[in-house]
């Protein structure tokens, strides 16, 4: 149906907007705050955690009370996958810098990204309203296959943006590259969204 085509056109541009504007947050951070590379990779690997947030609250709406039994579970998981994901990029990057990963130095560095984590919670938040509770996405999933969910989309874009943070740090230019990098997590993270939500959206206009 025609209208119903373009509610679902309307609705994904939404949340495409806010994923793009929360996207530029860092950006600015970059540009006018001068952070840094690992400022930037802490912020993404915080996003994770925003991710999982809301992948619970999509559990709770697919399966309610079983939560109880699988939400401890998939935190588990999560946690050590979000573990296993900080010691990789601090192994691979932030060990040869400056940054602590003591609790209180991890607290001071989220307290300075707290603007660009909360524009990131707040584009999860609308692709969760719109696009998961206004498009009725939790009658065409199962509670299972939202548990694996966060994993597809963070690893390849990590994966992406982890080895493109060691070629940043080579050039002498490293505020081009930082930016031409975070642009790269931005088109990973739109096409990665709309092949999610809205897949004909990939060919229309967004």
């Amino acid at each position: 149906m025609p209208h119903l085509h373009k509610t679902r056109v309307l609705l994904s541009s939404v949340s495409s907007v806010a994923l793009i504007a929360a996207n530029l947050a860092p950006v600015g951070g970059v540009v006018f705050l001068a952070w840094t590379i690992e400022d930037v990779l802490l912020l993404y690997w915080a996003e994770s955690a925003v991710i999982g947030i809301y992948n619970l609250a999509r559990m709770w709406v697919i399966g309610r009370w079983k939560i109880l039994f699988l939400g401890p579970f998939f935190l588990v998981h999560y946690s050590g996958f979000m573990a296993g994901h900080l010691f990789f990029i601090y192994a691979l990057v932030i060990s040869d810098s400056d940054v602590s990963m003591s609790v209180s130095s991890m607290l001071d560095h989220l307290l300075l990204l707290s603007p660009a984590l909360v524009a990131l919670f707040i584009s999860h938040g609308v692709s969760f309203l719109f696009n998961f509770l206004g498009e009725k996405e939790y009658e065409t999933t199962t509670l299972s296959e939202q548990i694996n969910a966060p994993y597809n989309r963070i690893i390849i874009m990590h994966l992406t943006i982890i080895f493109g943070s060691l070629l940043v740090m080579s050039m002498d230019n490293r505020l081009l590259f930082l930016v031409l990098m975070m642009a790269l997590k931005v088109g990973l993270d739109l096409r990665a969204h709309l092949r999610e939500h809205h897949p004909e959206g990939q060919k229309e206009p967004v």
